[in-house]
């Protein structure tokens, strides 16, 4: 989608390939990082320490790769462009605040406080559901042949990063003070607590804030489906297969009426054809 918008080829798809394979091997070495209260020993714990540090480094890459992309490119902020776009630092975030975590000595202050639950959810949350969003609004005209309502996608979009912001973003200040999780009065018991715990209104509001705005998606899809007109086959002006070898929705068993057959790579934006500049380059065309 990224790729997409800014009409630019993928700066460092090797690069992106590479660290995403290193980080799949790399992820089965890290998992006591967690446990750095269980009393493992020195040697065990600095072993981990090690390998969550190396393990972040690809996961820089990958943010970097995305980040470096943009720079330069024509950027078109359609539906599910804010959404991928708010991905790049809501997960950057969260992989930023893990670093401590993966430390044994700051983990023994911060471990099992409400900063290991803001960590986790920038991750999942944000990280994982704006791009889940981003990628319904990019393929709901292939499924469906309808798009998305543009106004309600980006009154969706603003009100789920707000409230998603509003939840999370004072755990970090909560944990640091100390503030455990999984206290049945928020921690009213604690004096340690007594600063930090007006922060457990905003996130309530700021929960309620993301259900609310749920309601505008809901709208979009019933609306679309219902009242909207068809949708081109290649709405977003893409190069890749399921938009340019296939009507929107597939009609053909198999997706394909033919065996496509591909030419070039999935990114060919702005390329040089016989002298002159195409705007996108689809993989199945011959030249």
């Amino acid at each position: 989608m990224i790729v997409n918008n800014t009409r630019k080829p993928l700066w460092g798809y090797k690069g992106m390939l590479y660290s995403m394979l290193f980080l799949g091997v790399m992820s089965f070495f890290v998992y006591a990082h967690h446990m750095f209260m269980t009393g493992m020993g020195t040697s065990v714990a600095a072993w981990f320490q090690i390998t969550t540090m190396i393990i972040s480094i690809p996961s820089i890459i990958f943010l970097a790769v995305l980040i470096f992309t943009l720079w330069g490119g024509s950027i078109r902020f359609n539906t599910p462009m804010p959404f991928a776009l708010a991905w790049i630092p809501m997960f950057g975030i969260g992989g930023l605040t893990g670093l401590p975590l993966g430390l044994a000595p700051p983990d023994i202050h911060l471990h099992d406080t409400y900063y290991v639950i803001g960590h986790f959810h920038y991750v999942v949350a944000p990280g994982t559901l704006l791009a889940l969003f981003a990628g319904i609004y990019y393929w709901f005209p292939k499924i469906s042949g309808k798009q998305l309502r543009s106004g309600l996608g980006k009154l969706h979009f603003w009100g789920t990063l707000v409230g998603m912001n509003i939840v999370f973003a004072p755990m970090f200040i909560q944990g640091m003070a100390g503030v455990s999780r999984r206290l049945y009065d928020g921690g009213a018991q604690y004096d340690h607590a007594q600063p930090t715990l007006f922060l457990n209104e905003w996130m309530s509001w700021g929960a309620w804030m993301i259900g609310i705005f749920q309601l505008a998606f809901i709208a979009n899809l019933y609306l679309t489906l219902r009242k909207s007109e068809n949708a081109t086959d290649n709405v977003w002006e893409a190069t890749t297969l399921e938009w340019t070898a296939t009507t929107s929705p597939p009609l053909a068993h198999g997706n394909f009426t033919s065996e496509p057959e591909v030419f070039r790579g999935p990114y060919e934006y702005n390329a040089q054809v016989n002298g002159s500049i195409r705007e996108y380059l689809p993989q199945n065309e011959k030249i």
